[in-house]
């Protein structure tokens, strides 16, 4: 293994001034520096192999992956472009430049282009499981449901030879979380969840037997906390304001709080009392050794699946305890993961087989439920004329991107809209081709494709303006649309689900129930499509669900800070006594925090 910092740079420089005209050199090095989490190194290191010599199909692809990584999705296509044409009979080589290239055109809504990149590859390996996924994501953000279903079930297929599955390389890093929106599957997440981590961070460290000697840097029970976030989906803040209200919320008598984040943040104090650490250009080793040294008792990770995930940082182990919340709508797959926070909806008990790591059980909503700060100058409300909607006509409404919505869905939605003649389905404007796509689906469904309508996008603020101007939001099954329906909600907008049996197919459902609206969950699509068509037919019904969701806006039971952070700082502490008393992770059910005196 390669030494970590700056003896690491050390060696890379010396190598390369000693090796300039050495193409293997550069590469493994090169590579080496991509499985560390440098991917600005790579392209240092790959830049200064001698001019002279020709840029190898590999140093491309690697090039093209370290481009990925810091989301230059152009250039990287470009990359992966020339990697394929110098490949020659390489099929290994030629197959990882596919699908590199098709991650690259996905990003950049070449969806067409993108399709055949994975089509191709997995005609050349059917039992790739990332070919295969890739293929049901491309299918999807398309529209092409037919092509969809049988790129699902080649997924199922390879899930069926596992053996042949997991010997085959990942080439470029497999998301789980991609599969959510697509399929109800909570047994084949684990699966792929569990074969990206084998094949990108290997098995990981185990947990060792706790050590009496782990609790001596405590002042007077004072337990550290090292939380890790800003990977997935990366912003401009370290936290979300709600989850950043949470933590500050936290009893500091009682908790240490330190944040180590990839956040492109200039303002990283989110939290008071919080020692923070930049680690946008840390790379996983010596962010390991980083949070050994602060000694942290229980790392929490909300990075999420993906890319640009600190996943990695876990498997060695810098924590006695380790678990994951929020960035993770399922299984993380990882054996070195001790627990899962979730809530008694979106993770009960009984499907503690679909985790690999123990549930861990919030009493109410998993994840905040306050809505965001309105800003001080809030945007004037548009009229519906100015969004293209009729006036005096039900509108239903549906802000999901378009590879959520499942052949199944969208028929549903058709039921509802022949059910109420007068009704519209306003829907976030997909690319031309899908919107192309979608009128011919209603057409043949017998449904005018005027009473589509498609709508910008338009800053957040704006939308949640408009908002109002729907009577009923629908959700997307299986993967629901969690901030979706907590800006609707929060806006007055009642919010349709339907609850399946994985993380992501009830997340809505556990937002509904902190909303105290049950009654907006449905167990099948029978019982959807009749709920909406009830709603939209009886305006009193209507009438009296959105003044239980006025109730619910002010009601302090979801909006409680403290109580929230009470309960989540409670649910914490019990992983460390428990590790604390020398007893391994358990499943542990909710339970509310007791009352500071």
């Amino acid at each position: 293994m390669l030494p970590r910092g700056e003896p690491l740079r050390g060696m890379v420089t010396l190598a390369l001034d000693q090796h300039r005209r050495d193409t293997a050199i550069c590469l493994r090095t090169a590579e080496s520096l991509l499985a560390q989490y440098r991917p600005t190194e790579v392209l240092d290191c790959l830049d200064q192999l001698d001019t002279s010599i020709e840029r190898s199909a590999a140093w491309h692809l690697v090039r093209a992956s370290a481009l990925s990584a810091l989301r230059d999705d152009r250039q990287a296509v470009r990359d992966a472009t020339a990697a394929m044409a110098k490949a020659g009979p390489d099929a290994a080589l030629h197959q990882r430049a596919l699908l590199q290239l098709g991650q690259g055109l996905t990003r950049l809504q070449d969806h067409a282009e993108a399709g055949w990149c994975y089509r191709t590859a997995l005609a050349a390996q059917p039992q790739a499981a990332d070919a295969a996924l890739a293929s049901a994501l491309g299918s999807a953000a398309d529209l092409d449901w037919d092509a969809h279903s049988t790129h699902l079930d080649r997924l199922l297929a390879c899930m069926a030879h596992p053996p042949a599955s997991a010997h085959l390389p990942l080439v470029v890093p497999l998301d789980p979380g991609q599969l959510l929106p697509l399929l109800d599957h909570p047994l084949l997440h684990r699966w792929l969840a569990a074969l990206a981590c084998q094949q990108r961070h290997g098995a990981g460290t185990t947990r060792e037997k706790p050590k009496t000697a782990a609790r001596d840097h405590r002042r007077q029970g004072r337990w550290r906390l090292g939380i890790l976030t800003g990977g997935r989906e990366r912003s401009g803040s370290a936290l979300d304001p709600s989850v950043a209200a949470l933590f500050d919320a936290f009893d500091q008598k009682h908790v240490a709080l330190y944040l180590y984040s990839d956040a492109r943040s200039d303002h990283p104090r989110v939290v008071t009392a919080t020692r923070w650490h930049d680690s946008r250009h840390t790379s996983t080793e010596d962010l390991v050794g980083i949070i050994r040294g602060d000694r942290i008792d229980l790392l929490l990770d909300l990075t999420g699946p993906g890319e640009d995930s600190r996943l990695g940082v876990l498997a060695h182990r810098p924590a006695p305890v380790q678990a994951a919340w929020l960035g993770h709508a399922g299984t993380t797959g990882a054996p070195w993961v001790d627990y899962l926070i979730g809530d008694p909806v979106v993770t009960p008990l009984a499907a503690q087989a679909q985790f690999s790591e123990c549930i861990a059980q919030l009493p109410g909503c998993h994840r905040p439920t306050r809505p965001p700060r309105p800003p001080a100058q809030p945007p004037v409300p548009p009229r519906r004329t100015d969004c293209g909607l009729p006036d005096g006509a039900p509108v239903l409404a549906s802000f999901n991107p378009p590879e959520r919505i499942t052949g199944a869905q969208f028929r549903a939605w058709c039921q509802i809209l022949s059910a109420v003649p007068d009704s519209v389905l306003w829907l976030r404007a997909p690319a031309p081709d899908a919107q192309r796509h979608l009128r011919a689906s209603v057409a043949r469904a017998g449904i005018d494709p005027v009473r589509l309508v498609f709508a910008p996008a338009v800053p957040p603020q704006a939308h949640l303006a408009r908002l109002p101007l729907a009577d009923l939001v629908l959700d997307c099954f299986p993967g629901n649309a969690e901030t979706a329906a907590r800006d609707a909600l929060s806006t007055g907008v009642p919010v349709l689900t339907r609850i399946g049996q994985g993380f992501a197919a009830r997340r809505t459902a556990s937002l509904l129930a902190a909303f105290r609206l049950p009654g907006l969950v449905c167990t099948d699509t029978e019982h959807y499509v009749r709920t909406a068509v009830h709603l939209l037919r009886d305006a009193d019904a209507m009438a009296q669900l959105k003044a239980r969701l006025a109730t619910a806006r002010t009601s302090a039971l979801h909006r409680d800070t403290e109580c929230s952070a009470r309960d989540l700082e409670h649910l914490l502490a019990r992983m460390v006594a428990r590790h604390d008393a020398g007893l391994p992770p358990t499943p542990l059910a909710a339970e509310p925090a007791p009352r500071r005196d």
